[in-house]
């Protein structure tokens, strides 16, 4: 059990973390570029270190190349002069030098193949940054519009609630008008059942009293009333 606990924790732990990793994505996408850009710049800085080292020995080098031809016309010179022994320690010390310049040539061809792929790691370096620079705007100019749609489909769904709403406080206005007018016509009917009025509208309306005589009633009773006076 308690190690089902253990294992339950490490998960929170984790989708937590990932959460909060989530969260701040671009944030740490940003910091993440920077540090390669500070890499970057440490390796420009190293090849600019190579590059100095190198000419430093590439320098040395010409220099012994120099120093070992005005050698050689030394012991032509000697030679012709006879002095064999004076020939030969300059031709001992030519060896020497010559050694010293193919040293230093060594020394300068591990600097040309290191500075070489130095560059290449340092374009491609600048080639991934560039491109993923390009690609960060973009996923910022995405994030940016994905969040201006949410505000506005939270807006929108708000004020589709708010609209909702208000349309049942109206039906409930108009509910409660209607039965306010229904209650107050009941009370109209029974006050005019209790004073008589109602049973003098229901005879006018079957044409009953003497308030509800006809026209032609009238005029039939005078025609009538007439006719008996001649005779």
């Amino acid at each position: 059990m308690l190690s089902k606990i253990m294992t339950a924790l490490r998960g929170k732990a984790n989708e937590t973390g990932q959460a909060v990793v989530d969260s701040q994505a671009l944030r740490i996408l940003d910091q993440e570029i920077r540090d390669s850009e500070n890499h970057l710049s440490q390796s420009k800085t190293e090849l600019t270190r190579l590059m100095g080292q190198r000419q430093l020995n590439s320098n040395k080098a010409d220099a012994l190349e120099s120093k070992i031809a005005e050698l050689e016309k030394s012991a032509e010179a000697a030679l012709d002069k006879g002095e064999e022994a004076l020939a030969v320690e300059v031709a001992e010390r030519m060896v020497a030098l010559q050694d010293d310049l193919e040293a230093e040539r060594a020394i300068v061809s591990e600097y040309d193949a290191s500075i070489e792929k130095l560059r290449g790691a340092i374009r491609g370096t600048d080639n991934q940054l560039r491109q993923l620079k390009q690609q960060v705007s973009v996923v910022k100019a995405t994030e940016s519009a994905q969040k201006a749609q949410s505000a506005v489909a939270a807006r929108h769904s708000g004020q589709n609630s708010a609209m909702s709403s208000a349309m049942e406080s109206l039906e409930r206005i108009k509910e409660r008008q209607q039965l306010n007018s229904a209650q107050m016509q009941a009370a109209d009917d029974m006050a005019a059942e209790e004073s008589g009025s109602s049973l003098e509208a229901r005879l006018k309306a079957a044409g009953v009293g003497g308030q509800n005589r006809k026209a032609d009633d009238v005029l039939a009773r005078l025609k009538a009333k007439k006719n008996a006076a001649q005779e």
